[in-house]
């Protein structure tokens, strides 16, 4: 069936000298803590230059195909190997920052994992990966709802209000009068289409409650399936 330290610090409190240095002290850190932070995230032209070595690297276009694919990229890592030797002082080399990245082509279904050298704009390793691997991301969502909105169950089911149905994101506290939510699919029945292609369910909320309806819709396939039940009481989701 489908369905988806900061260690602790003893402070001996004997004076209002010693109180004020240590939360000094604490600001300080929290200020290095959120420079770092800042240092080590992805910058826009860091993503642009990432996605341009990917997409020529030829090894990319072998296993996911020609046209362009959708690039998913986590945030840069400092070498293991390279930051210890040089936090122990052996060497004066600062540890390079490497970059994943997983990389799928809706059309073919195709999917792979890539290591980036970031500082050197080069691709160090390529490996095929299973596309049920790959992150779902908002655009995926995008996607399913467009594709739902084709749907004549759908249009119904929604009527008029329909075009008003946005994506809402699972967390978010944004206030979206029409939401859709997506719901990821994964299947362990090699019987069942979504156990290899990628499969979203979309669940409609009002601001009187979810609709007794889910879409199913196997973006692999470009499919939409509906499952209507009563309403349940409460505003409870289907």
């Amino acid at each position: 069936m489908r369905r988806a330290s900061i260690p602790g610090i003893i402070f001996a409190i004997t004076s209002f000298l010693a109180i004020s240095t240590a939360v000094a002290k604490q600001s300080d850190t929290q200020q290095e803590d959120s420079a770092k932070s800042k240092s080590e995230a992805l910058k826009a032209e860091d993503r642009r230059a990432i996605e341009n070595t990917v997409l020529s690297d030829k090894r990319v276009r072998q296993i996911v195909g020609e046209e362009k694919p959708r690039i998913y990229i986590a945030d840069p890592e400092a070498d293991k190997a390279e930051a210890e030797a040089f936090l122990a002082g052996t060497s004066e080399k600062r540890p390079s920052r490497r970059v994943r990245a997983a990389v799928f082509n809706p059309k073919t279904n195709k999917a792979a994992r890539v290591l980036i050298l970031l500082d050197e704009r080069r691709v160090l390793e390529v490996e095929e990966i299973k596309a049920d691997q790959v992150p779902f991301s908002r655009e995926d969502a995008e996607e399913a709802l467009a594709l739902a909105k084709e749907n004549r169950e759908v249009q119904h089911a929604l009527g008029e209000k329909m075009e008003r149905f946005s994506i809402s994101e699972s967390g978010s506290d944004a206030r979206i009068p029409f939401a859709a939510q997506a719901l990821p699919l994964r299947s362990t029945n090699p019987r069942d289409p979504c156990s290899i292609d990628r499969c979203l369910d979309l669940i409609f909320r009002t601001e009187e409650g979810y609709l007794p309806m889910r879409a199913h819709v196997d973006l692999t396939k470009r499919t939409v399936t509906v499952e209507t039940r009563k309403r349940n009481e409460g505003g409870e989701h289907p």
